[in-house]
């Protein structure tokens, strides 16, 4: 049987206490350290996977380009990859990584990998934490993350995502920093608590609410998913580990947001995120204003599907764009069959575009857990 889980429940397994989900340090690799020797690239089939204003399809099987009405198992987007399956395709495709690029001369599903994730919403907001998948914790990264709305520009950090309530640590009582951003300066700083625990230690139903937050009024509403949805009055939403933004796929508002600290992200280790307190990070969150907010380079997003590769595939702040070295575990849209995909490179990328892909495709044995 093939384990899919989304990102948020994954990532959120604290409340479920299920099999562990490694938070994997960018660019020092994941699960699975391979045991080929050499270049792990020498093997597997070379797929040169052109990209553009349409979508690419790319079958693994045949480690070929198809088109969207053949049966596929990765689409190109942009500087995107999705896989068949969740959010993204009437599939049952998934992904797991990044992995350790020496992992791609092994020959079978590595016995660590615990579980694959499911394209899925998301957004700014998607890396808040570091997971440690010894304790099934999550630690925020304290990241300092803008918010705009029809001209208002807000800055919120995440300071807490446990609670102690009769003795225990509840998980998803957010406590967040929060300020209003003006030309005239940045307002005063207000810590606010929202309750994400969409119904308690079981998996969520759509009929249970979690927090949402309006930034101009700091109010707090309990929303279900449908609820949020249909509304505008609301910026943030907490549910579980998962950070919404109202704007994007599947929302009415018209929100963005940006996570200033991005680049921070690949050189973070769950080491030291553990060290992190809301007294050691208050500076970083007193730091940026208006200036900061509205600069040219600042890229402001919308929710919108997210998978396994979105933000970890490209080298952070590399201009022209350039791929991780690292290796990628992926289920095919039949959800059996397994392959490692890794990337060689990019021909003709600028700082927007990765140009023709390079990829690296190679079917294993195993069963997918």
């Amino acid at each position: 049987m093939v384990t899919r889980i989304s990102f948020g429940i994954a990532c959120c397994l604290a409340l479920t206490v299920s099999a562990g989900c490694d938070e994997v340090p960018e660019g020092t690799g994941g699960a699975g350290g391979g045991t080929g020797g050499g270049d792990p690239l020498a093997e597997g089939t070379l797929v040169e996977v052109p990209t553009g204003d349409e979508p690419t399809y790319v079958d693994l099987d045949s480690a070929a380009i198809v088109t969207a009405s053949d049966p596929w198992d990765l689409r190109f987007e942009g500087k995107n990859i999705f896989t068949n399956g969740g959010a993204s395709g009437d599939g049952d495709g998934a992904a797991f990584g990044p992995n350790d690029l020496a992992q791609f001369g092994d020959d079978t599903v590595p016995a660590d990998i615990p579980f694959l994730f499911e394209d899925e919403e998301g957004g700014a907001f998607f890396r808040w934490f570091a997971y440690d998948g010894s304790t099934h914790l999550l630690y925020s990264r304290f990241h300092v993350y803008g918010i705009r709305r029809e001209g208002e520009l807000y800055k919120v950090q995440v300071l807490r995502f446990y609670d102690e309530q009769a003795g225990a640590p509840v998980p998803a009582l957010y406590q967040l920093r929060v300020a209003t951003v003006t030309e005239s300066g940045v307002g005063e700083t207000e810590v606010i608590d929202v309750d994400g625990t969409a119904g308690g230690m079981t998996e969520p139903v759509e009929s249970d609410p979690s927090g949402c937050i309006r930034l101009s009024t700091r109010a707090v509403s309990l929303l279900t998913p449908a609820q949020a949805q249909a509304s505008t009055d609301w910026d943030l939403c907490f549910r579980r580990a998962t950070i919404s933004v109202n704007g994007g796929d599947n929302a009415a508002g018209d929100v963005e947001a940006v996570d200033l600290m991005t680049d921070e992200t690949a050189g973070e280790q769950l080491a030291d995120v553990m060290e992190k307190t809301a007294a050691s990070e208050l500076a970083s969150f007193e730091s940026p204003d208006e200036a900061t907010l509205t600069a040219s380079d600042v890229v402001w997003v919308q929710d919108g599907v997210i998978s396994a590769f979105s933000n970890r595939w490209l080298v952070p702040g590399k201009s022209p764009l350039e791929p991780g070295a690292f290796s990628w575990l992926v289920a095919a849209s039949d959800g059996i069959e397994p392959f490692f995909v890794a990337f060689e490179g990019f021909d003709g990328a600028t700082a927007d575009s990765v140009g023709t892909v390079r990829m690296r495709v190679k079917p294993i044995g195993g069963s997918l857990p």
